[in-house]
């Protein structure tokens, strides 16, 4: 009878629970807090959900009408058709205001500006953050006899968190693992985001305020722990999180006003099951580049902007074995792989006017970086991406004998070869040959949003000296119509190469192949998708392959106690 009335309650309970949700969020905010006293403030926490939501695929895009939370019980994200406008637009929902509210916060706000005296860029760790300003806030509470009625303080605090804490009206948005960018084109106009299901979207954020912008993106340029003025009206930087910053300050720059572009990335980069997940590669295509780049080639992995190079490039690093020395040469830090000897160094801004080299006072380019590297002896040089004079001494180091990985904006062999062998680069044809491999991508857009595809997979065979002509074999290609990836590695020459540098005979090359093939299809087929979960997987493959390949031939799942203790001991 217990297990009845427990069940009972339970179903109740959701049920209210769901009820609770769908209604409107002032209504929410007093029916779960009575009333608060001035003089013992509550506590106040900002939360994600625990869950990813995951966008279900809908029938037509006239009925999307779809909410789901990006900080628990404060902000909701909200996709709906606008009949109106004939489009998808993306509201980001927040607590409403009373004109009484909206009096009272203000006014908390101008006495916090006067309180506070840190810098924004020192609110690093949100706790922190949250409990210093609820201490400045608690002084004013006491100071001015300010109560709180209801869930006026939840509220308010939501919002002194946003404005000082977080990033004002886009904080919210910040939260939300489906947008990969958001960008203002000016004043005036709304907030653009590009989300993984339904693309680029049009918001409910504007910026109506010329001095309100300007004092936005120099916040911007504080997070970025970088330097923004009149005089220096561009910024180009990286948040804590890692999202990447564009943006432009003086009106004389972009005339419709100051604008940004925030290009986010993964906390949890993708891992190569992952990307077989997404169609993005298949998983012989995987088991084939972990060979190649176990083995020290070098490759490039080229495509249009935002059709997943570096995505890819992180992916396929932690192929390396976990032994190897690793340097990573980034303008902002994009690459994340679990090495423990890995260097990663990013390239530094300089100071004053340009001097007589065309650098700035203290500057610190990708050149620099990738000189200084070699003479460290790395196993591995992984370079964010090649477009200046840096590729000359990448391509010298893949010369004699460093392996390296990097990324350009190419759409072909011929465009790469075309932007190596003219200004400002100017390599030798004969150079290029040091390079194993160009990997082409693509933003498949009509298998989804932010469907990206291997398009193809070219060995590097030789160029010749004098057309500067490319002689390459297709290794993997993409089939559109199909959806699927065919090979010819059957044909590979750097398996022959591996072969003969190695003492490895082919056949034995090509079952590793197969092999790797197989641990990944059981990564897959056991949802292991987490980068360092499948780090663990073949590090363990390269210390101890006879152990997982008997986990992965006798189908023992990966949560078993017996895959757990062996990957455990890895």
């Amino acid at each position: 009878m217990n297990c009845i009335q427990k069940a009972f309650s339970s179903t109740i309970y959701f049920r209210f629970r769901t009820w609770l949700y769908l209604l409107p969020m002032e209504i929410r905010y007093m029916l779960e807090k009575p009333v608060t006293d001035s003089k013992t403030l509550p506590a106040f926490s900002v939360r994600e959900p625990k869950l990813i939501v995951d966008v279900p695929p809908v029938a037509s895009i006239k009925a999307v009408d779809i909410k789901y939370p990006l900080l628990l019980k404060l902000a909701y994200a909200h996709i709906e058709w606008k009949s109106g406008k004939k489009q998808l637009v993306y509201s980001v929902v927040e607590p409403r205001l009373t004109e009484a509210e909206k009096n009272k916060l203000e006014a908390i706000k101008t006495r916090l500006a006067e309180k506070i005296d840190v810098s924004s860029s020192v609110f690093r760790d949100t706790k922190q953050s949250i409990d210093y300003l609820k201490e400045k806030l608690t002084d004013i509470v006491e100071d001015e006899s300010i109560t709180f009625i209801g869930n006026e303080y939840r509220k308010i605090m939501y919002y002194i968190f946003r404005d000082f804490v977080g990033l004002n009206e886009i904080e919210p948005i910040m939260h939300d693992p489906n947008v990969e960018d958001i960008g203002c084109p000016g004043i005036g106009l709304p907030v653009y985001i590009v989300h993984r299901r339904f693309g680029s979207l049009e918001t409910n954020i504007y910026f109506h305020d010329a001095e309100y912008a300007n004092n936005f993106v120099i916040k911007l340029a504080e997070k970025c722990g970088k330097y923004v003025s009149y005089a220096l009206p561009l910024l180009d930087g990286s948040l804590p999180d890692g999202s990447r910053v564009q943006a432009s300050l003086a009106k004389d720059v972009t005339t419709r006003g100051p604008t940004f572009s925030i290009r986010r990335f993964r906390k949890n980069p993708f891992s190569p099951t992952d990307l077989i997940k997404m169609g993005t590669s298949s998983t012989k295509m995987m088991a084939y580049l972990w060979l190649a780049i176990e083995h020290g080639t070098s490759m490039l992995i080229c495509g249009g902007s935002s059709t997943g190079k570096t995505a890819l490039l992180n992916s396929i690093s932690i192929f390396i074995r976990p032994e190897k020395k690793v340097i990573s040469i980034e303008d902002t830090r994009e690459i994340n792989i679990p090495h423990k000897n890995w260097i990663p160094a990013v390239t530094r801004t300089g100071f004053g006017l340009l001097e007589s080299g065309g650098k700035r006072y203290g500057e610190i380019t990708l050149f620099d970086l990738l000189k200084e590297s070699f003479r460290m002896k790395p196993d591995y040089a992984i370079v964010g991406e090649i477009r200046g004079e840096e590729a000359y001494v990448m391509f010298q180091g893949m010369a004699s004998g460093h392996s390296s990985l990097g990324t350009m904006h190419a759409a072909s062999v011929d465009d790469i070869i075309k932007r190596l062998t003219t200004p400002p680069i100017e390599l030798s044809p004969t150079l290029i040959e040091a390079l194993d491999y160009v990997i082409i991508m693509t933003n498949a857009k009509e298998k989804g949003e932010s469907a990206r595809r291997v398009k193809n997979i070219f060995e590097i065979q030789s160029v010749d000296s004098e057309t500067s002509k490319a002689h390459t074999i297709k290794l993997f290609y993409w089939i559109p119509a199909t959806d699927e990836f065919r090979d010819s590695i059957q044909q590979s020459e750097v398996v022959r190469r591996i072969s003969f540098k190695t003492g490895i005979s082919y056949n034995a090359l090509m079952k590793e192949i197969d092999d790797r093939e197989k641990v990944l299809s059981w990564l897959y087929e056991n949802e292991t998708f987490d980068l360092f979960a499948v780090a663990s997987a073949i590090n363990l493959y390269y210390k101890d392959k006879d152990s997982i390949m008997r986990l992965v031939l006798n189908k023992i799942p990966i949560r078993s106690t017996e895959a757990k203790r062996i990957l455990e001991a890895a």
